[in-house]
């Protein structure tokens, strides 16, 4: 557990929307992150892990993907990239 950023390492888990449908954080090929309903379908593609090591949350199907806020934080938008970016906004 890392206690300053509150994840388990390298454990999966999902990012689940409290609103009454309770969407996941998915990933798909495009690279951009949207919130879906669960399915076993694209359950690994809803599972995310946090690299201590990198300080950065990793997706499960696409395993070289981190999580990024689009425009170095200044954009509402999220999406995955390949270039590790450890900064937390």
């Amino acid at each position: 557990m890392n206690e300053e950023f509150g994840f388990h390492i390298n454990r999966p888990f999902y990012i689940r929307s409290r609103m009454p449908m309770k969407r996941v954080v998915t990933m798909h090929g495009n690279n951009w992150i949207y919130l879906r309903r669960w399915t076993p379908n694209h359950a690994k593609h809803a599972q995310w892990r946090f690299d201590e090591r990198t300080k950065t949350i990793y997706n499960m199907h696409w395993k070289n993907y981190v999580m990024e806020i689009h425009s170095n934080g200044g954009h509402p938008y999220v999406r995955a990239t390949t270039s590790v970016n450890s900064r937390w906004w």
